[in-house]
């Protein structure tokens, strides 16, 4: 391998570090998937975004519940939680106050037991104990979970109103709403 060709690895690797860096320590506790599709794109060269996965869950009532219906009507927020997480927990009081503050016409929100650790009989007694203002749905198999990759709870993701996630995070964002705009 010539000289000029170790250099070019060399310095592709440099920017690839510096990149990963960036990602990291700009964007503490958060990731905005199009801030970071955007810087990804500048250097790859590509200009998509991250879709979606679609999925159908029911609701604790036995209602299907499919993502993709909200697509072209409004965003959703999720929120992947389970019973015997203490941060889900602790997040919900947050959801509740965020439900309040932004009509369901102009947000849906959803939240997601893992299922991991939890049966259906679970989920709703916690429910009956601390009822929610938005749908929970229960994610049996983990197959949701799985395609969202979900690897710590809670896990939040914003879901434009084109099926695009705008955000995902391990924390509630303050204002979800300006990562619509």
């Amino acid at each position: 391998m010539s000289l000029e060709r170790k250099c070019e690895s060399v310095l592709k690797f440099a920017l690839v570090l510096l990149l990963g860096a960036h990602l990291v320590w700009a964007l503490p506790g958060e990731t905005s998937a199009s801030e970071g599709n955007t810087v990804l794109a500048s250097v790859l060269g590509s200009d998509s975004k991250t879709q979606a996965p679609d999925f159908e869950l029911n609701d604790l009532k036995g209602t299907a519940v499919r993502l993709s219906s909200y697509k072209g009507q409004r965003p959703v927020l999720i929120y992947f939680w389970a019973t015997w997480c203490p941060y889900c927990v602790a997040a919900k009081p947050g959801i509740l106050k965020l439900r309040q503050e932004i009509d369901p016409k102009e947000m849906e929100i959803l939240g997601i037991n893992v299922g991991g650790g939890d049966s259906l009989n679970r989920v709703k007694r916690f429910e009956e104990e601390h009822p929610s203002t938005f749908p929970i749905l229960f994610d049996a198999q983990g197959k949701v979970s799985r395609s969202y990759g979900v690897q710590g709870i809670p896990l939040f993701v914003i879901v434009n109103k084109e099926g695009q996630e705008v955000y995902r995070g391990n924390s509630l964002p303050d204002n979800p709403m300006k990562y619509l705009k």
